[in-house]
């Protein structure tokens, strides 16, 4: 945990108000945005599938991470141990590890990309921006982050894999969502 620490302790030079400001924001879109966009998508036919692909990505994701991985682990956040950090937001009351914010952002950015490419690319690059945020903001470990993209692209691919082929079984799938 040593060189998570000075990393982490190295971000903390990066700060400004600019940076603070645009990192507490983009933090807010690793959570709920991702489930409002799932949503949102469902209502128009050319994204349906792809919003179908993102919330059921969500559920599973967050039944790996939050209700199973995050308790058994247990792991105790940054801002935890290391107290004198003064937060810029609010300090979470979940464990650590891993990362839901960038397991949230990466099964959504996979969702999206396996529907849209063009999309995907983006929603990749955001996916990106809002894990290192829980990094700057100093309540995730650099692996915490890690194994979150990482749950996060797995979970995003198979669930995607596993609606697409669903919906291909199924013609009256096919009819409403094509």
């Amino acid at each position: 945990m040593t060189w998570e620490f000075s990393f982490l302790d190295a971000l903390q030079k990066l700060h400004t108000p600019l940076l603070d400001d645009f990192f507490t924001t983009v933090t807010w879109f690793g959570r709920d945005f991702w489930i409002m966009l799932g949503i949102f998508l469902l209502f128009f036919r050319r994204t349906r599938k792809c919003g179908i692909c993102m919330l059921a990505g969500l559920i599973v994701g967050a039944l790996i991470t939050n209700v199973t991985i995050k308790p058994l682990v247990a792991r105790e956040r940054p801002c935890w141990i290391n107290d004198t950090v003064q937060l810029l937001v609010s300090t979470p009351r979940d464990y650590s590890f891993p990362s839901g914010h960038s397991q949230a952002s990466f099964v959504s950015a996979m969702a999206i990309y396996q529907n849209h490419k063009k999309w995907g690319i983006a929603a990749f690059i955001f996916a990106a921006l809002i894990s290192f945020s829980r990094l700057y903001l100093y309540v995730h470990f650099p692996t915490d982050v890690a194994a979150g993209i990482l749950i996060g692209l797995i979970v995003g691919y198979f669930t995607s894999r596993l609606v697409k082929s669903q919906i291909q079984k199924h013609p009256a799938a096919q009819k409403y969502l094509e």
